[in-house]
Order: structure tokens, then sequence, then C-alpha cells
């Protein structure tokens, strides 16, 4: 009688893989969905308090003011689709200005690329919190008077501070990728070999 059971294999893979080209595309392609948001609301809240300051709203006529607000949800809408393809149009760029191309699986057990993805995390919830932290204390200090007297100067105050913290995580993500992609490259390169 002859004994088939099967050979158990000792070795384990302990290899921990972490797409990184992903993360930081992906987190360079929020902060742009964020900059581009923030602006058109920035435009909008901006118009809004121009208008509401200039006493327009109380000299026209009902059906003036609704055609001109009717006018007003078109030129939104345009700019919505003039953002959309401005993100179409630079989105790759930036996942390629942020980190190389090529850069995708790499085993997170590899000291550089562990440490590389801790800086890349500490680094993002860093700014960001000075950014929340800072922008409030300029909010608090200088905008928040205005701000509730004005639905639309709020609009603007909110829309300045989703801009600025998205423009700095940006900064963050493109000064780290850059970095990152070197040291990957070299992982990469050892592990081929």
């Amino acid at each position: 009688m002859s004994d088939h059971t099967p050979k158990i294999d000792d070795t384990t893979d302990d290899s921990e893989m972490l797409d990184v080209g992903s993360l930081f595309r992906g987190t360079a392609t929020l902060t742009l969905v964020g900059e581009i948001v923030s602006a058109i609301m920035l435009l909008g809240s901006g118009a809004a308090y121009v208008i509401s300051r200039s006493g327009l709203i109380e000299v026209l006529e009902f059906d003036v003011a609704v055609f001109l607000l009717l006018g007003g949800a078109m030129l939104t809408l345009f700019l919505f689709l003039a953002a959309i393809g401005f993100f179409v149009r630079f989105n790759r760029k930036i996942g390629r200005i942020v980190i190389g191309d090529g850069i995708g699986e790499v085993d997170l057990n590899q000291p550089s690329v562990k440490t590389v993805v801790i800086i890349y995390g500490l680094a993002v919830g860093l700014i960001l919190i000075m950014g929340i932290y800072g922008y409030w204390l300029v909010y608090k200090y200088y905008f928040a008077a205005l701000a509730t007297t004005s639905l639309s100067f709020f609009g603007i105050a909110v829309s300045l501070g989703i801009f600025v913290m998205s423009f700095l995580i940006q900064v963050v993500i493109t000064t780290i990728g850059r970095t990152a992609t070197t040291i990957i490259r070299k992982v990469l390169a050892e592990d081929e070999v």
C-alpha cells in the first residue's frame, strides 16, 4: 500500500503587498477633486456675496430675477462641465507627477518601503491637522464676524479653506511621491536581482 499524502509546504509567504502607486495617485486625485469643487464653490459664493451686497436683488423685477437665476444655473452647469474636462485632462498628468510610471505593488515588509508609507501617512495626516487648525484660527480671528452676517461669505470662507488644504496636501504628496519613486525603484531593482 502506497501512501499518497500530499506534502505540506512549510515555507509561508510573509510578504504584505501594497499598491503604492494607487495609494499616491488616489490621494492626488482626491485632492484635485477637492480643489476643483472648492474653486467652483468659491466662484459661486463670491458671486452671491457681490450680488447680495450690491442691492441689485431689491431693484429687479421678479420675472427678471427668475431669468437671471436660470442663467446662473446654466453658467454653473457649464462650469461643472469645464471642471470635468479639466479633471479628465490633468488627472493622469498629476498622477505621473506625484509618482513615477511603473510603480505598482511592492512588498510592505521591505524596510525602505514601509518607512516611505509611514512617512507618507504621517505627513498627510500632519498637514491635514495643521491646515484645519491653522484655517480655523484664520476663520476665528478674521472671517467669523462677517460669516455670521452672510451665508454667502460663510461659503467663501469654507471653500477657501478646502482649496488651501487640498493644495497643501497635494504639495506634500508630490514631494514625498518623488522621493518614494526613487526608493521604490531601488527596492524593485534589488528584488529582480
